[in-house]
């Protein structure tokens, strides 16, 4: 695997948090099984329990963050097609007008059971929004993913 950068480390460390809404420290079928919801990823039992077991690699049957980060660091290195950011990204745009505003970015971490203040939420979108128009295109999405 290679070495991920601190930066890369801290946005997986993010993301596990999410995911692990115990705060147990490890995630459970539970937990994958809701994030996946949340990404609107249709997936039955005997799907979300193969993922799991691909991730957790000492067979515990949660996932600790270092099985989270090794399984996940490959998605850092990866270069994703433009169909597949095009899938993720309406994913994300709710109404299909081809831009994530704060309430569809409210609406999908809400799912995900995350809720952010509204000075959160202005936060995400000011990071990425390069154009400073208040929303997040395709290609300020795609800048996540370079």
């Amino acid at each position: 695997m290679a070495k991920l950068t601190q930066s890369q480390e801290r946005e997986l460390r993010d993301a596990f948090n999410l995911f692990d809404r115990d705060h147990s420290g490890k995630i459970t079928k539970s937990e994958l099984r809701r994030m996946l919801g949340a990404l609107n990823v249709k997936a039955t039992d005997n799907e979300v329990q193969k993922l799991l077991r691909r991730m957790d690699t000492d067979n515990s049957g949660e996932i600790d963050f270092n099985e989270f980060k090794n399984a996940m660091a490959k998605s850092f290195f990866k270069k994703y097609s433009r169909k597949e950011l095009t899938d993720a990204f309406k994913k994300f745009d709710i109404d299909g007008n081809g831009f994530i505003s704060s309430k569809e970015l409210e609406n999908i971490m809400s799912r995900m059971g995350k809720h952010l203040s509204q000075k959160e939420l202005q936060a995400t979108i000011s990071s990425l929004d390069l154009n400073k128009d208040g929303k997040i295109s395709f290609d300020e999405f795609c800048t996540l993913f370079d």
